[in-house]
């Protein structure tokens, strides 16, 4: 599919990939389809890789060490032969003059196709190539999870935050919603997420929540920092659907100062995430003589009416420099107030992205966090609480591998896979690690910044056998019809 390499819900046609029509509409047309002939070489077939689309052959019958490699023409980028359509180009070790004068034919033959058509190299890219509008596609998270992200305004600044960098899966309204869940195809989701920016900041949340549950969402979770839930009655709406809705509160300190400084809670800018981000808008610094907002008891009395009311809470803690030390004494307290009714508790690594960029003085190397996270895992141990840290914050498990059981293991990335482009398992330090399957790999940014000396392959233990959720592969699912019952 045309560089979505991820499993997605296609909105509308531009998303809906587009390598059938190319090898109906040019190759065939080209007689380069699967078994056409170009004198001694024989077409395999056509599959799509990033920019190109590439063509598999065999020579004289026999396995050949070459493929080539098709775009619309692009000036900037590298190719063997440009026309004035086509960027013509190969991979392989095997080039010879016969991989010469097929490259010369391929080029001949696509260029004849196109003038036919009428198609110049805007069209060809349009039509072939371009990836498609982050608005014609939503992202669908290992495990079938959607994130829907119902509003890109927030009443906190945190230090930490990575939705200002830019969010996917934005979708704002009601109608848009009942559009996308009416056309879903049965067992297509295990979850909706409704996040943001600060879901509860939207009047409609209840009815968005109470139509993922009309439509048969089968688990469904607010992500919320919790100010607006805190007031009288702000969880009644939700009480009719207590038996599949999870409530994640986001809470980094106990400490009501520190609270607000992590949250930005001084001053927070009245402008969407991705536009803080775009004029570099860092948190506030509390002043002197600060007092503590009332942000922070909401938060509390949030979390508390939530536990008694019933709804299953996890607590996130994104911990940088600032509240680290906080780390075991919070998950202390925790269990002092909550004990076994918290679902869970995550301690999560602040990802190298978005406000995090804007204050890297206190950002952490993995080995400063691990043994206060240690620490915190131990309480859980003792007591039955659920303590974990993240994968989506990229924390390697290699770190700390006899306490993997408390990983949020959420996808099976083996064979070398990491969960997003920006992620990466270096082969020096992790080849032939018994924790490839479930580990997402770590933030380019951090390896950038920190290196990779953390990073030791896991070789003295058997890979884990925890049932884990798979990792989606690339897959498009066609809304753009709706799904039959």
């Amino acid at each position: 599919m045309a560089r979505l390499d991820k499993a997605v819900l296609a909105l509308d046609g531009a998303a809906i990939p587009r390598l059938d029509g190319f090898v109906s509409e040019i190759a065939a047309a080209a007689d380069l389809g699967p078994g056409d002939a170009v004198g001694r070489v024989r077409c395999l077939g056509w599959h799509h890789d990033g920019d190109h689309v590439v063509l598999a052959v065999e020579r004289d019958g026999q396995p050949w060490d070459l493929t080539v490699l098709l775009r619309h023409h692009d000036p900037t980028c590298d190719a063997y032969l440009r026309t004035p359509r086509w960027n013509v180009s190969y991979r392989g070790a095997a080039f010879d003059r016969v991989a010469a004068a097929l490259l010369a034919e391929v080029a001949r033959r696509v260029e004849l196709v196109a003038d036919h058509h009428g198609l110049d190299a805007d069209a060809l890219d349009r039509r072939y190539f371009r990836a498609p509008a982050r608005d014609s596609y939503l992202e669908i998270t290992s495990g079938k999870k959607l994130y829907l992200r119902v509003t890109d305004h927030c009443d906190e600044h945190c230090a930490f935050c990575n939705a200002t960098e830019g969010n996917s899966n934005l979708v704002p309204s009601k109608t848009k919603l009942r559009q996308i869940l009416d056309r879903l195809p049965a067992g297509a989701l295990r979850q909706v997420i409704f996040s943001g920016g600060e879901p509860t900041l939207l009047r409609a949340l209840p009815a968005l929540v109470a139509l993922a549950a009309e439509r048969g969402a089968r688990d469904i979770i607010i992500q919320t920092n919790g100010v607006l839930l805190g007031a009288d009655g702000a969880l009644e709406p939700y009480l009719p659907y207590r038996d599949r809705l999870g409530i994640g509160f986001s809470l980094h300190a106990f400490d009501p100062l520190l609270s607000d400084r992590l949250t930005g809670a001084f001053d927070v800018p009245n402008l969407p995430l991705a536009e803080r981000f775009r004029r570099g808008i860092p948190a506030a610094v509390p002043p002197p003589d600060a007092t503590p907002t009332t942000r922070h008891a909401a938060k509390l009395r949030a979390i508390d009416a939530a536990i008694a009311l019933g709804f299953r809470v996890k607590i996130t803690c994104v911990v940088t420099r600032a509240n680290l030390a906080e780390v075991p004494g919070f998950a202390k307290e925790c269990w002092r107030r909550w004990g076994g009714r918290l679902d869970r508790l995550q301690f999560s690594y602040a990802m190298p992205r978005g406000t995090a960029m804007l204050h890297t003085a206190d950002a952490l190397r993995f080995d400063e966090c691990m043994p206060l996270f240690v620490e915190a895992f131990e309480l859980g141990r003792r007591t039955g609480m659920r303590v974990e840290t993240s994968q989506s914050a990229a924390i390697p498990p290699c770190l700390i591998p006899e306490y993997i059981d408390h990983f949020d293991v959420y996808g099976d990335f083996g064979a070398g896979r990491v969960a997003d482009p920006e992620r990466v398992k270096p082969a020096a330090r992790c080849g032939d690690c018994a924790f490839d399957r479930i580990c997402a790999g770590v933030w380019q940014r951090y390896i950038d910044a920190f290196g990779a000396d953390e990073l030791v392959a896991v070789r003295d233990r058997p890979p884990p056998t925890q049932i884990i959720e798979d990792y989606l592969d690339a897959e498009i699912i066609d809304l753009t019809v709706k799904a039959s019952a």
